[in-house]
């Protein structure tokens, strides 16, 4: 499949969110619960049990669904508001870019590996535990610079990778293309990720990996070292991966690695996502077409 980067794309939170009125209806709710009862919405735990994030859950949920998928659906719905409530946007990660990214850094020793969360299709999950990578100061000074803490915290978003660069690589599972990732730096310094695969024209929904929140200081130390026992980091087998250049990703220190790299470089740049422009009607203007991937209508930028 053709690698796509030319503009950001459809994002599973507007999938999610089919009803533009549905996030000031329910985000604003959880919103008044969190300031009426003291709630830190920033953590992850407190948020799936306030009665507006059920009530949001409620509404969002495919009829025919589970009731043991409700704290899956609760946990994407927190990066979804959080998305929402500090005016995040969608970063497009160009394959330029994630390329050199991917090639870079090998100096600490390995990772430890903590079990990943993954969720079924169409729902999420929030981790609730972690590791943190040994560093020095050197390290986070030369991979981030300052700021980095200060850019994150407070702050969400949406970074999406060129469509069909990134596959999520098991042994006993079927591949996924990796669309991108959610990420929310709370106040308390931590930065929570949910990695999102597999949307599909030919299917409803996608799948929702969630690792555990990590230290924002902790992750240029997940930068600076390889991801996987024995090396060979985002390295796939699949049909085609040297001609067109794929990454694989097989272990949860993968997503954390690719994660504090992709931040690192937005902490460094800062680049503003701003809202795109109405359509053109000038049969100059290259527009997306329905052969093509249908375009975010969220404020985005290129990384």
């Amino acid at each position: 499949m053709a690698i796509h980067d030319a503009y950001a794309r459809f994002t599973p939170y507007e999938l999610l969110l089919p009803d533009p009125e549905i996030p000031d209806r329910c985000f604003t709710a959880i919103t008044r619960e969190a300031e009426e009862r003291g709630v830190d919405a920033g953590n992850p735990a407190a948020f799936v049990l306030m009665g507006a994030v059920q009530g949001a859950v409620a509404e969002l949920r495919e009829e025919d669904a589970g009731p043991e998928s409700a704290h899956d659906h609760a946990g994407i719905v927190f990066f979804a508001y959080h998305l929402w409530r500090t005016g995040g946007g969608v970063v497009l990660a160009g394959r330029k870019t994630l390329r050199e990214l991917l090639g870079v850094g090998s100096r600490a020793g390995a990772c430890p590996m903590p079990k990943p969360s993954s969720a079924p299709r169409g729902e999420g999950g929030v981790g609730d535990g972690g590791s943190e990578r040994s560093r020095d100061t050197a390290d986070v000074e030369e991979d981030t610079g300052p700021g980095w803490t200060e850019t994150l915290a407070g702050r969400a978003g949406y970074v999406q990778l060129p469509q069909h660069l990134a596959w999520i690589d098991t042994p006993d599972e079927p591949p996924e293309s990796v669309d991108g990732f959610f990420w929310h730096g709370d106040e308390q310094g931590a930065l929570h990720v949910a990695m999102v695969a597999g949307m599909r024209k030919d299917r409803p929904g996608y799948v929702v990996v969630s690792v555990p929140p990590q230290p924002l200081d902790a992750l240029p130390g997940w930068a600076s070292g390889p991801a996987r026992e024995g090396g060979g980091d985002f390295s796939t087998s699949l049909p085609g991966a040297e001609l067109d250049g794929l990454v694989g990703i097989r272990t949860p220190a993968e997503v954390f690695k690719l994660v504090a790299l992709v931040l690192g470089r937005f902490a460094r740049e800062r680049p503003e996502p701003v809202s795109p422009p109405p359509p053109s009607t000038s049969d100059g203007d290259p527009q997306p077409n329905d052969a093509g991937p249908r375009p975010t209508t969220l404020p985005s930028t290129v990384l």
